[in-house]
């Protein structure tokens, strides 16, 4: 028996564990037992992630197939052996071996993880029916994924940390902001919690009730305060919680989430460092020393240069902008690309058509929680974006997705809503069938006739967006974003794709072409705008893919020099690009990878050689 109420963060086996069948030797079949076990567990704040040996890549594939890539952090895909793996992701969460559980059909996998996390929960996949088990008996306590999303700002951070030139310069690029406030009795429930649930960087370890803690904020002689972080990465709410009496510490507890950044020691210093006595372990020391130096930098002291490496680049789009990011690395680069929606599993590329950016973000409460529930397709996360942020300086967007989506007005509101393919309208009763069947492309949305109908009912189809209409909105999202913001559009093939048999695509270039030729002229007239050209890099029918908006990887590669220049342009420097050789060797790669045995050694160095450009890249 296991205790699950002990777990924070599972540890999964895939092959013959997750999932039946093992990858790298043909199909697998999903279990949707587990998947929704995935979904159940994460919805009662327990963390998923994966230490399986496995291709990385098709891994990750399979997945998103399944529709819950997204619910795990922290993935740990390769070839080596899985002892040392687990214990460095436990490392990097923050967490301790006793709170986690992995999961491995393989006795071997299991005793080595133990070796090297002594204390770590550890189980075959029998073990799944009482996870099972503990979420149908424990209700749902973290609907909103809080959890969740707060490791995912953690290993973007530790993904930053980790291509730093040093610990130092990575934490002086944080920009960490600490605030102790004094209003506890308004934050009693997360003080409670930390409190009691805390251990790593909970130096009293006084486990006091609820009532305890109202009764000691209440007393005029004891001085408290919790704390708040935030930085580039992210905002983490309440972190941390000290109480002090005639200047001893009785409570002086931080949340694992800021492990590494020197808040705890901040606080500390700023407190004048008060009389501890350290109970049980930590895993780090405060010492009486001054407080850490990049933990609320006087900005006005910073030099051009550094406020630079600050500012925000956004890459905002579908697979043209996707494709195009991979090729360039920095810290400060913004994806926001299509995502799978945790709530409904559907896939989430709309929020990135202008009529969506343009409104979406600055609806009510109200009004967003109306879209929510007229329009199954939508999720929470999509009216979030980065483009109107204080320290945004450049916004790449892409206008391949424009002429793709269909425009729906509310009938009561006239709020529109860009989704779907324009070809097929939602509100024409002759395309209901392909889209509940799903031979119309419906992004993972389950339709029903009865949903249809309603839609129908609230909501009109007005087409799509004309080229004048767009290049008419370019004046208000100027307007929108920061005064000396600028902005680079993506410009489609005005080359037909002359095996183009869909209907959604028919004469498409014919829409670029006259989309480009007058957003050439708004640019001469407008500094802020910037434009790719794709049709600068497509020279034939060979540079396409399947239609006129996927080409070869080469032609985006070349765009990303284009890309980097611009970066150059409002930064004062270029970002790291990939190597060309990368290119060719992945090409070169998935060539023979097609053609021969993965146990072979050639086969293995290919793999080797790939992993290795990635990392370096």
């Amino acid at each position: 028996m296991i205790d699950c109420s002990q777990i924070k963060l599972v540890i999964w086996d895939l092959d013959d564990t997750f999932w039946h069948g093992t990858l790298s030797e043909g199909p697998v079949e999903g279990i949707s037992e587990n998947i929704q076990l995935i979904k159940d567990l994460t919805d009662r704040g327990i963390v998923n992630t994966i230490c399986s040996k496995n291709d990385f890549e098709p891994t990750v594939e399979k997945l998103k197939e399944f529709g819950i890539n997204d619910y795990f952090v922290f993935k740990s895909i390769d070839w080596t052996p899985k002892g040392q793996r687990i214990e460095k992701q436990i490392k990097d969460m923050g967490l301790r071996p006793v709170n986690c559980l992995f999961l491995d059909d393989n006795e071997v996998n299991l005793n080595e993880s133990k070796f090297y996390s002594k204390e770590l929960m550890i189980a075959g996949p029998e073990a799944i029916a009482e996870l099972i088990k503990f979420c149908d008996e424990n209700s749902a306590t973290d609907i909103k994924h809080k959890r969740l999303k707060n490791y995912k700002v953690l290993e973007k951070k530790q993904e930053a940390k980790a291509n730093a030139s040093n610990n130092l310069d990575f934490l002086w690029s944080t920009n960490t902001k600490v605030d102790i406030k004094r209003d506890c009795l308004n934050q009693i429930e997360r003080i409670s919690e930390l409190v009691n649930r805390t251990n790593q960087l909970n130096f009293t370890k006084v486990r006091s009730t609820k009532e305890e803690l109202i009764a000691l904020l209440n007393d005029k002689t004891i001085d408290s305060g919790y704390v708040t972080v935030r930085d580039n990465f992210g905002d983490y709410g309440v972190v941390g919680f000290f109480a002090l009496k005639e200047n001893k510490c009785i409570h002086f507890l931080f949340s694992c989430r800021t492990i590494g950044q020197g808040v705890e020691q901040y606080v500390y210093s700023t407190l004048g460092w008060p009389k501890l006595t350290v109970v049980g372990d930590v895993v780090n020391t405060v010492e009486n020393v001054d407080a850490p130096a990049w933990i609320n930098q006087d900005t006005t002291l910073v030099t051009n240069d550094d406020e630079k490496s600050h500012i925000k680049i956004v890459f905002k789009g579908a697979c043209d902008l996707r494709i195009m990011a991979t090729f360039l690395k920095a810290d400060n680069i913004v994806e926001e690309f299509t995502y799978v929606g945790l709530k409904r599993g559907n896939s989430i590329e709309h929020q990135n058509h202008s009529v969506n950016y343009l409104s979406l973000p600055f609806l009510s409460d109200a009004a967003k929680k109306e879209m929510l529930d007229d329009c199954v397709f939508n999720d929470e996360e999509m009216f979030d974006t980065s483009m109107y942020d204080k320290n945004t300086a450049l916004i790449f967007l892409s206008t391949q997705i424009e002429p793709n989506l269909g425009i729906y007005r509310n009938k009561r509101t006239g709020q529109k809503i860009a989704w779907g393919e324009f070809a097929y309208p939602l509100t024409e009763e002759k395309n209901w069938p392909g889209y509940i069947e799903g031979t119309i492309f419906t992004a993972g949305n389950k339709f029903t006739r009865e949903w249809l109908t309603d839609f129908k009912r609230k909501y009109e189809f007005i087409g799509r967006l004309s080229p004048v209409e767009f290049c008419n909105q370019l004046d208000i999202l100027l307007d929108r974003i920061q005064p000396e913001a600028k902005v680079c559009l993506l410009l489609g093939s005005e080359m037909p794709y002359e095996a183009n048999k869909d209907l959604s695509y028919e004469n498409r270039h014919v829409y670029y072409k006259e989309i480009n030729t007058l957003l050439r002229q708004y640019a001469k007239n407008h500094k802020r705008l910037m434009l790719i050209d794709f049709n600068d890099y497509l020279k034939s029918q060979d540079d396409f893919i399947d239609n006129i908006n996927h080409y070869q990887r080469n032609i985006y590669y070349e765009a990303s020099h284009k890309a980097n220049e611009y970066i150059e342009q409002v930064t004062g420097a270029k970002v790291k690009e990939m190597s060309k050789m990368y290119l060719y060797y992945e090409k070169i790669a998935a060539t023979l990878g097609q053609k021969m045995s993965r146990d072979s050694w050639l086969y293995k160095l290919l793999r080797e050689g790939y992993f290795l450009l990635r990392k370096v890249r």
